[in-house]
């Protein structure tokens, strides 16, 4: 079985699907079905196979195992992940509404131990430097910076002073009639004494729940070291985003540290994703 995904903004369309055909046939005949991943943003070939080797030798995730990068040009970045396919899977978003009070629980129970390990995975070069892994700084993904990019941000003092300008800039806007006032005072700098590895975008479509019950976690493009809170917010901003269930979000305090007082901050200051259509 293969599973592709396209880039259905490519030009030409009918080469582009055609170097994606290919591709999965060739490997699959030399080693075996494959999951064709084509969504790496720019720096992505780089830091994405970082990621996903470091979680598979430190942790005991389930991540599939990585086969290929192949550079290669395309709208929304430079290059092609090929990994191994989860057969007989789903994703949790169209697995949860079946699962019994038990199967949820043991799902809560799972992210909450993966999440548990994911703080204790070290890089070298890459501990003390907010972001995506890489030997030098890179522009960070999450909703936690909205729908684009934002730094490169080379220390965690950076990163403190990129949401102390979103605040300064929150209050511009109340003082323009633009929003309401924040009626708040940045961040403390407590919340930013530390970084850990994280996922970022631990949301129900990157979670794939096999047929022996088994919890996959895949779509490591977000991934870097963040404060702690990050990993909470990103799941909470996610489902507001994606509208899932009641009972998906009421687990998330569970699953990851609850982060609940920044998420009041960050709400004052413009970031809500509930009524995004």
């Amino acid at each position: 079985m293969i599973d592709l995904r396209f880039s259905y903004t490519s030009v030409p369309l009918m080469l582009e699907r055609s170097v994606y055909h290919l591709v999965a046939v060739a490997l699959t005949i030399l080693d075996g079905p494959f999951w064709v991943y084509n969504k790496l943003l720019y720096q992505a070939p780089i830091r994405v196979p970082l990621a996903m080797e470091l979680v598979r030798k430190q942790t005991r995730i389930a991540v599939p195992r990585m086969r290929r990068v192949i550079r290669h040009l395309h709208p929304e970045g430079n290059g092609l992940i090929v990994m191994d396919l989860v057969p007989d899977s789903q994703q949790l978003r169209v697995a949860w509404p079946s699962l019994s009070l038990w199967g949820k629980l043991n799902v809560i129970l799972t992210i909450r131990l993966y999440l548990r390990q994911l703080r204790h995975v070290h890089h070298s070069s890459s501990n003390h430097i907010p972001g995506p892994l890489g030997s030098t700084p890179l522009p960070c993904n999450g909703l936690q910076f909205g729908f684009d990019a934002k730094g490169p941000f080379p220390t965690i003092s950076a990163l403190e002073t990129h949401f102390r300008n979103e605040h300064t800039a929150a209050e511009v806007r109340a003082s323009r009639g633009w929003a309401p006032s924040p009626n708040c005072k940045p961040l403390d700098p407590s919340a930013f004494t530390s970084l850990i590895f994280t996922h970022n975008d631990l949301n129900m479509r990157n979670l794939l729940l096999d047929k022996h019950g088994l919890m996959w976690v895949v779509d490591w493009g977000f991934a870097g070291f963040y404060p702690p809170w990050f990993e909470f917010l990103g799941m909470r901003y996610a489902s507001q985003k994606d509208k899932n269930p009641e009972s998906w979000q009421k687990c998330i305090k569970y699953m990851a540290e609850p982060a609940v007082e920044v998420e009041e901050w960050m709400k004052r200051i413009g970031y809500d994703y509930t009524n995004v259509p």
